[in-house]
Parts: structure tokens; C-alpha cells; sequence
């Protein structure tokens, strides 16, 4: 049994969607914001552009999945694998989520958000994470789906950067506030508005962090994202699916 304050030890594998405005950090000031007895120490394995399938033949993450013990395992594909190589998402899915299994952890996929020209992939994006869920009996995130609830609840808040790819601070703050609901099984309702903006990877020792002032997100933005966050997850399992 861990101890009651012991951190919680998560993994987290993905790229530029998880590193931009700094978001293991983020949901990590979120969880020390609420008094949390467990707050998430966060190891990133978080390439530029990867696929989960890069991430298998890259090799660390393996090694570290199969040499240490993890509470909680985040693994999340590059924003087009899910659509454009489903079988390769659940195939190295499944690779990477079989090792996360026998090394204690829980498996959360990080269902990320459509292009901003390409809101119809949205669905896309769910069901193959959710094909990979069954697969693996994972706990969906589900982020994509927040965001799609955030621009009813705050249709003013800009969630895509000019790319229309990666996330603003307040796309990120609904992420964060999606991974809180899911770790902690409540709302964020409440929570320190703020987050913490890094444009840069600094996962990346090889790549010099471009670090910004940090970023308040505006209250009615961040009820918003709370909401968002709520509304995603209830209509989203939360508990992982059962092997079939």
C-alpha cells in the first residue's frame, strides 16, 4: 500500500500536444492548488511530432517501463496517427500499455483534439482510442471531446495557436483540467486559474527551453474549461474498460 502522501508516479509518452505550455507541470500545479495529498512527479518521454510507434523503436520508454513501476502510464500518438494509421495506434498501443500493465500502472490515453480545418476527425480520434481502450482495458482521457464542450461553454476562449494544430494556454488548461478530473475522480471546479506557458520542449535535453512569462487563465475562461473538462468526462468512461 503506498503511503498516504507518496507522489504519484506517472509515465508520460507523447510530443509536442503534451509539452507545449508545459501541461505534466500544469496539472501538477492543479493538483498542489487543491491540497492533494498525492501529487503527480511526472517522468516525459515527449518527442516532437512522434508516433507511439516512434516511442517503441526509440527504446527509452520501453526500458523504463520495463525497469521501474509506475502508478499511472499517459500515452498519447502524434495528432494524425489516430486518423490517418489507426492499427499502427493500437498496435504499439498495445505494445506499450502491455508493458505499463506489468509494471503496476493504470493506462490512460490521451484523446487529443481534431485540426482546427478538420472538426469532422473528431469522432475518428475517439473511436480509435477507444478500439485501443478495449484492447488494453485503458481509461480514456478524453481531451478532444472537452474541447468540443469548451467552445459551447466560453465560445470566445482561442484553443488553437495559429497553426491551428497545437494548444493556447487555455487549450492546455482544459487538458489539464481533464487529466485532474480523471485522477481524482471530482470536478476542478475551483482551482487556481493559472497556468504555466513554456513554448519550448524542455524534456528535451538536447533542446534549449524557449520559456515565456507565465500565462493567467481569466476566470470565466477557466469555470469554462471546468465545466468542459465535467462535461467530457461524464459522458466518457472513466474506470477502465474491461478486456473483452
Amino acid at each position: 500500500m503506498e503511503a498516504a502522501h507518496a507522489p504519484l508516479r506517472i509515465l508520460w509518452i507523447g510530443n509536442s500536444y503534451s509539452f507545449y505550455n508545459d501541461l505534466p507541470r500544469t496539472l501538477t500545479m492543479m493538483a498542489m492548488a487543491a491540497g492533494e495529498n498525492r501529487v503527480p512527479a511526472i517522468t516525459a518521454a515527449l518527442v516532437p511530432g512522434e508516433f507511439l510507434r516512434g516511442h517503441v523503436l526509440r527504446g527509452d520508454v520501453v526500458r523504463a517501463l520495463e525497469q521501474q513501476r509506475w502508478d499511472y502510464v499517459v500515452l498519447q500518438d502524434n495528432s494524425l496517427g489516430p486518423i490517418q494509421l489507426p492499427d499502427s495506434t493500437v498496435k504499439y498501443g498495445t505494445m506499450l500499455g502491455t508493458l505499463a500493465k506489468k509494471a503496476g500502472a493504470t493506462v490512460l490515453l490521451y484523446v487529443t483534439w481534431p485540426r482546427q480545418a478538420t472538426p469532422q476527425t473528431a469522432p475518428v480520434l475517439v473511436a480509435t482510442y477507444g478500439k485501443l481502450a478495449d484492447a488494453i482495458g485503458a481509461t480514456l482521457v478524453p481531451v478532444g471531446p472537452a474541447w468540443m464542450a469548451m467552445r459551447e461553454e466560453s465560445p470566445s476562449s482561442v484553443l488553437y495557436m495559429e497553426d491551428g494544430s497545437h494548444p493556447t494556454p487555455i487549450g492546455s488548461y482544459v487538458a489539464a483540467s481533464v487529466f485532474y478530473r480523471v485522477l481524482y475522480n471530482k470536478p476542478a471546479t475551483g482551482l487556481l486559474p493559472h497556468t504555466f506557458k513554456t513554448t519550448d520542449n524542455r524534456y528535451q535535453r538536447t533542446v534549449p527551453p524557449a520559456v515565456v512569462p507565465s500565462y493567467v487563465v481569466p476566470a470565466n475562461e477557466a469555470s469554462a474549461a471546468h465545466r468542459a473538462a465535467e462535461r467530457a468526462t461524464r459522458s466518457t468512461p472513466q474506470t477502465p474498460r474491461e478486456l473483452r
